[in-house]
C-alpha cells in the first residue's frame, strides 16, 4: 500500500487521485489520436472528455456513498474525500454514458460514435483506476498464497496476505483495450455503429465477473438474497447488454 505519494505544502498527494489523472490523460491521448475518423474533432473531444470525466467520477461517489450510506450518514464530512478512494465503477459508467449521450444531443455529434471512439480509452483509464485502488489498499483481495500475494490492507493485519485482486482487473482491462484497438483497427472501415461499444460492455462485465472471485475488502453485498453478489449482477447485466447489442448488429448486417 502506498496511498500517500508526498506533500506539497504539508497537502498529500494521494496514488487513487494520481492514478485517474494519469488515466484520463492515457485515454484522452488515444482518443485524440483517432477521433476524426469518428467525425469528431480534436476541439470536441476536449469538451466531451472533460464533462465525461466530472459526470464519471460524480457518478462513481454518488454509487459509492449510496452503496456505504450507513457508514456516511454517520461521518458527512467525508462524502467529498474523493481522492482517498471510494468510488463505484457502475456509477462511473453510467454517467459517463449519460454524459456522452447529452453531449452528443447538444452537439449533434452520434451518440454512438462517441461511445465507439471511447470504449477502449475507457477500459485504460479503468486500469489505471484499479492501480489507484491497489496503492489505496481499497478494494483489496481474498486470501492467497501464491508467490505473488501481497499484505492487502492494515486492518486486516501484516500477517495476511492476499491477491491483488486490483492488479487482475487492470490486466483485464489493458488486455480488453488492447484487444478493442486491435479489432478496430482490422474492421474500422466495415464495421457496424455500436460495434466497438458492445464489446466495450461484453468485455467489462466478464472482467469486473472474474474481478469479484478475487475481491475480499469493501465487496459488494448481495441485496436480494441471491447466490451472486451485487456487483456481479451488474456485471451480468453488462454481458448481457453487449452481448445482445452484438447480437442485434449481427442480425442487421444480414
Amino acid at each position: 500500500m502506498l496511498p500517500e505519494l508526498f506533500r506539497i505544502g504539508g497537502y498529500p498527494i494521494r496514488s487513487f487521485g494520481v492514478m485517474l489523472v494519469i488515466g484520463f490523460l492515457a485515454g484522452y491521448w488515444l482518443a485524440s489520436k483517432r477521433a476524426e475518423k469518428y467525425g469528431i474533432s480534436k476541439d470536441q473531444l476536449s469538451n466531451l472528455a472533460i464533462f465525461a470525466l466530472i459526470a464519471g467520477v460524480l457518478g462513481a461517489r454518488i454509487g459509492w456513498v449510496a452503496q456505504e450510506w450507513a457508514f456516511y450518514a454517520k461521518n458527512p464530512g467525508e462524502i467529498l474525500k474523493v481522492t482517498e478512494g471510494g468510488m463505484t465503477s457502475y456509477g462511473g459508467v453510467l454517467f459517463g454514458v449519460l454524459a456522452v449521450w447529452i453531449w452528443a444531443a447538444r452537439t449533434k455529434v452520434s451518440m454512438v460514435a462517441a461511445l465507439d471512439l471511447l470504449a477502449a480509452p475507457a477500459l485504460i483509464m479503468h486500469g489505471f483506476g484499479r492501480i489507484g485502488c491497489f496503492l489505496n489498499g481499497c478494494c483489496y483481495g481474498g486470501p492467497c498464497e501464491l508467490p505473488w500475494a501481497v499484505e492487502v490492507h492494515p486492518d486486516e493485519g501484516s500477517n495476511y496476505l492476499g491477491h491483488p485482486a486490483q492488479l487482475y482487473d487492470t490486466m483485464m482491462a489493458f488486455a480488453g483495450a488492447a484487444f478493442l484497438f486491435w479489432y478496430e483497427k482490422r474492421t474500422f472501415y466495415a464495421h457496424k455503429a455500436g460495434q466497438y461499444s458492445a464489446l466495450f460492455f461484453l468485455l467489462y462485465g466478464i472482467s469486473r465477473f472474474v474481478y469479484e472471485f478475487f475481491r475480499a475488502g469493501y465487496s459488494s453485498t448481495s441485496s436480494f438474497g441471491l447466490a451472486l453478489p451485487d456487483g456481479q449482477l451488474a456485471a451480468v447485466a453488462m454481458i448481457l447488454l453487449g452481448g445482445g447489442w452484438l447480437l442485434l448488429l449481427s442480425r442487421r448486417a444480414r
